[in-house]
């Protein structure tokens, strides 16, 4: 007598089993069909974030053989036989597609009809990565950081080979942080910055280039050292008046020979001697022009003196508070200030001014330390000795 059997209740050890062991007990176990096999389910499904399920086996004959086994080209998952039952383990699906395979049990002699088992396994969420980060970042010599949002659905990271290059990442608000320390070193340096997320089909990378200069490259650095005071023609007036000679003095001899130094790095310069012997004037740099702004207008020393934008006509001289910035050639061996318009007036440049006994201001100068009025475009040029 032969059974075949698909579908099984799950009361079949109730209902069937147990009139079927009477009926089979004379059957030889060794002749083709003769065994019945159950398993707890026809199908296993598991989410796309993988796991495992077991599968429970039951036999009649008792202790009947049986084995499992999967297709080679189903390796997503893997299956363990154990004494009454097979524990089917199913990898994380990382692919936008669902996934189906197969699981046959059967008898090594064939005392049954093989049964199948079906898995399956749920697609994976599309992932989506897109940041706000720029496609280059540049740092100069001393280094600083940036930081960017990342907007995605997944799991994302952030990494590098660059070992001068340091990475934070904030999971909970997207956001990361590239920064690096200051390069002491005489060579520029270059490297890669990759956001990642997902694997297999659904692995995304941005890629950020990251460069660092050297302090010899650094815009704020080339600005400091000896600069000179240049103009083609000056105007000078000893004593105020206007009625003076045009005059060409020495550098060395009038302090159009200055000083700049650091200041609070990346935000001020400092001006020593400019125009007038002793001075320190504190001035904005301004990184998106590279130069400076200098503030006209402010007191020499603690004497009752002011440096000023000085603006002269045919008939008449006068001063003005103002800010001027001064912008530097590509090389940075010379500076132009940005010196303003001023209807009525001729020329535009610097001067000093200090309060006469009768309380008015007046110019000064002496043979030592004239003011000094340029009649022609202002340049800073790098001092050679």
């Amino acid at each position: 007598m032969k059974f075949t059997i698909q579908t099984i209740s799950k009361a079949w050890h109730c209902l069937i089993l147990i009139p079927l062991m009477g009926v089979l007990a004379g059957c030889a176990t060794s002749d083709e069909g003769s065994a019945l096999i159950r398993l707890s389910a026809n199908n296993v499904a598991i989410g796309a974030e993988g796991g495992s399920r077991t599968i429970t086996i039951a036999t009649y004959p008792k202790g009947e053989e049986w084995s499992a086994s999967a297709s080679n080209e189903q390796d997503w998952f893997t299956i363990q036989e154990q004494d009454n039952s097979i524990l089917v383990t199913v990898e994380p699906n990382t692919s936008a597609e669902e996934r189906q395979g197969e699981l046959h049990i059967s008898s090594p002699k064939s005392h049954f009809t093989t049964r199948t088992l079906t898995v399956m396994q749920e697609a994976a969420e599309e992932l989506n990565l897109a940041t706000n980060a720029a496609e280059r970042y540049d740092f100069d010599s001393e280094g600083g950081e940036y930081s960017f949002s990342v907007f995605t659905n997944g799991s994302w990271e952030i990494s590098t080979e660059a070992a001068w290059i340091s990475l934070a990442k904030d999971t909970v608000a997207g956001k990361a942080t590239i920064s690096t320390e200051p390069n002491t070193s005489e060579q520029s340096l270059q490297g890669v910055v990759n956001v990642t997320i997902g694997e297999g089909e659904q692995a995304q990378t941005i890629e950020i280039a990251v460069s660092q200069g050297t302090r010899a490259e650094n815009p704020y650095y080339k600005l400091c050292g000896k600069w000179e005071i240049t103009a083609n023609k000056w105007y000078y007036s000893p004593n105020g008046s206007l009625n003076s000679l045009d005059y060409a003095p020495s550098p060395s001899q009038y302090y159009l020979i200055f000083d700049i130094e650091e200041g609070v790095y990346g935000e001020s310069l400092v001006m020593r001697n400019f125009l007038y012997p002793g001075t320190a004037l504190e001035v904005r740099y301004d990184k998106q022009s590279e130069g400076f702004i200098i503030p006209f207008g402010w007191m020499v020393h603690t004497y009752n003196m002011f440096l000023y934008i000085t603006m002269v006509s045919s008939t008449q001289f006068s001063y003005a508070m103002l800010e001027v910035e001064v912008i530097p050639s590509a090389d940075c061996t010379a500076l132009t200030p940005q010196m303003p318009s001023v209807s009525g007036f001729n020329h535009i440049g610097f001067g000093l001014w200090t309060y006469n006994d009768n309380g008015g201001k007046v110019a000064v100068g002496s043979s030592a330390r004239p003011t000094m009025f340029p009649m022609d475009n202002i340049v800073f040029r790098k001092y050679q000795d």
